[in-house]
Parts: C-alpha cells; structure tokens; sequence
C-alpha cells in the first residue's frame, strides 16, 4: 500500500522543520510505503530550505499552490497525490511514531470505510505561563475547537452520526476523497480564521452514505503557541466559528437589528454582559458565556454579510 501524507504550510518554516523532523522518526512496516506531499501556499519564508533540509531522508516532493487559501492547498495537494490513502496533518505537530502504520492497518481492516480520524491533542509551547495553561486545561473542552483538538478515546470503531475528525490528524481513500473535494469559501487564508473546510467534506460525506473508522490508537499532538492564549483570540475564534457557521446552514429567516438577527445581537449582549459579571465575581463559567457572545455576534455580522450581498440596497 502506498500512503500519501499531505502537509499545507504557509509561513511556518520553524514549526514546520519541528514537525518534520518528528515525521522522520515513522515505524512503517513491510507492505507499506509512504510519500509526502508539502503544498507550499505562496510562503515567503524559509519554508524551501527547511523542505530541501529534510529532502534526504523523507519522501518529500515541495509543490507551490499559487491560489492562496487552506482549500485550494488542500486541493492541490489531492491532485498530486499518489497513495491510495491520503492523510492529513498540519505543520505544526507531533505525529506519534506508529501515524501513518495504524492508519493503513485500519484501512485495511475497515475495507468500506471511506474516512478516517484519530486523537489529536495538546502540545504547549514552554513559555506559556503555568497558570494561563491550567486554565486552558479546566476549560480544554470549551477550548477543543480553538486549537483543533479532538479526542474520543483509544478505541478503534466506526464514527458515531455526530462525530467526525479534525483536519491535524484525518486521512481518506484517495479515490474518494476526489469525489469530494474542498470549498474555497471554507477554510483559513492567510491570518484569516474561518474554518471548517474539512466539516463540508465529511458533511457531504456523511449525507452520501460514507461511512468512517476512529483510529484512536493514534496520535497528533498540536502546537499551541502564547499568542493563541488569550481571551482576545478566543473571541476572534469564536467569532469566526459564527460566521462559518452561517457559510455552512445558512441563516434563517428572522426580525433584524441593525440588519442582523435580532435574536443573535441580543443573545450575543447578554452572554457578554453575564461574562463580565461572572468575570468580576469570580466565577468559573465566565468563558463559557465570553465565548458564546462572540460566536453569536460572529454569527449576525455574517448573516448581515450574506443579507446585504443577496438584496443590494
């Protein structure tokens, strides 16, 4: 069996020669063999030197998308595969040592599934303070989406109607994952944070009858820089997980406010102002409700977007 491993990378070159690095230490057993493909999505750092550096002892071949966006990467990177798997994973992770030989066993096992994920889980940078990452620790699953963070135990079985993998540690048969392709109007550009280019694939997916296997019993480990710490990108992040959920079900029909859902300005001030009182009394559910209001208010600023471009003043 051959494997394709698919990296996107824009303007990561330290991270991205950390995580081939670790890519370097796979247990790939007799039977398999694997390529990797590293879409190169117009970076202007070092990003073809740390390519070239690692050339000698992974099956690199360094491609350049010239169309920027997550999706036309992913894309990209789908076209020059070869595998008859293709597994997904970012450029700043771990991959534990036996990723890509878990990945064909379970394909192997599970001859009908069509996708596949498994553990993703937290690697913090040394200089996040101990108590700003304890607080990310009480709150990991408030936070899960923030960093990509997926974890359904170490079983292997197939996935449940509601559950689905994150793109840092996901894989597909290639010759389906050509029949559902990603769409541009999701997924991260640039600095931008709107996601879900992956949901709308295995959406499709899903409503097509696919079914697909959690490989619990591997692992990606994301990295989480200082920056990505604070409530102000929280609030970032969650704002856009509003918008994209519009992009993904649309907005229903409702009274507005300043052109937006009525419901979600108002909901969006509540949650703020219960934030800011739980904030000052002290209390643990402060963030709950901080990142519910900027979800909402990510929410009505988008069906406001898509509103005002379908009826034109």
């Amino acid at each position: 069996m051959l494997v394709t491993v698919a990296i996107c990378t824009w303007n990561r070159a330290r991270l991205l020669d950390r995580t081939l690095a670790e890519l370097r230490g796979q247990r790939v057993p007799n039977g398999v063999e694997w390529e990797l493909v590293l879409v190169d999505n117009n970076c202007t750092d070092d990003t073809a030197a740390v390519a070239e550096k690692h050339s000698g002892a992974l099956p690199i071949r360094h491609v350049v998308e010239a169309k920027q966006g997550h999706s036309h990467a992913r894309n990209r990177a789908i076209d020059e595969a070869r595998g008859e798997l293709i597994l997904w994973t970012d450029d700043d992770v771990l991959a534990s040592g036996n990723w890509i030989a878990e990945y064909a066993r379970v394909a192997k096992a599970f001859p009908d599934a069509g996708y596949f994920g498994g553990r993703v889980t937290p690697w913090f940078a040394d200089e996040i303070p101990r108590t700003t990452r304890a607080m990310i620790e009480r709150n990991l699953e408030l936070l899960a989406p923030v960093y990509s963070l997926k974890d359904y135990g170490e079983a292997v079985r197939p996935f449940a109607p509601n559950e689905g993998p994150f793109g840092a540690n996901m894989g597909f048969r290639t010759e389906i994952q050509r029949r559902f392709r990603f769409d541009p109007k999701f997924g991260r550009v640039k600095t931008g944070l709107i996601g879900a280019d992956e949901v709308s694939v295995i959406r499709a997916m899903q409503n097509a009858g696919v079914p697909g296997v959690w490989i619990g019993t591997t692992e990606i480990q994301h990295y989480i820089p200082l920056e990505r710490t604070t409530p102000g990108h929280f609030w970032r992040y969650f704002e856009a997980l509003g918008r994209t959920q519009v992009r993904l079900d649309g907005a229903a029909p409702a009274p507005t406010l300043f052109g937006r859902p009525r419901w979600a300005v108002l909901g969006s001030w509540r949650a703020r102002a219960k934030s800011w009182i739980g904030r000052r009394r002290g209390r643990t559910d402060w963030l709950a409700y901080y990142l519910t209001a900027a979800k909402l208010a990510g929410y009505a600023d988008e069906a406001r977007t898509i509103r005002t471009a379908q009826c034109p003043s």
